[in-house]
């Protein structure tokens, strides 16, 4: 059975559960909308992943509309600045919703 969506949530808390699935690129998700602004943008795929393994929260978490817990990270490297706005669809996987 699947785990229950937790009521609150910790950045600290949602790091780890995002550090934890992101370990495993396959559970990274990259929405229609992410690949055409990471394409406007010239960002890759590696350069998402690693957001998502590396990166810190800027905004969140918080619930969104559809009752996801949803987050921004953050991430620079080698002079490049990444940011991924990121929806926990709980304890399955990442959906990356844009890249910035």
């Amino acid at each position: 059975m699947a785990e229950v969506i937790p009521l609150k949530l910790s950045k600290s808390r949602a790091l780890s559960v995002i550090r934890e699935l992101a370990a495993d690129t396959s559970k990274i998700v990259i929405v229609p909308h992410g690949h055409k602004r990471a394409g406007q943008r010239s960002i890759t795929r590696r350069q998402i992943e690693l957001c998502c393994q590396k990166g810190t929260i800027v905004e969140g978490p918080f619930l969104n509309v559809k009752g996801h817990w949803q987050t921004n990270l953050y991430r620079r490297a080698a002079g490049e600045e990444v940011t991924c706005a990121v929806v926990i669809d709980w304890a399955t996987r990442l959906v990356v919703i844009t890249v910035y």
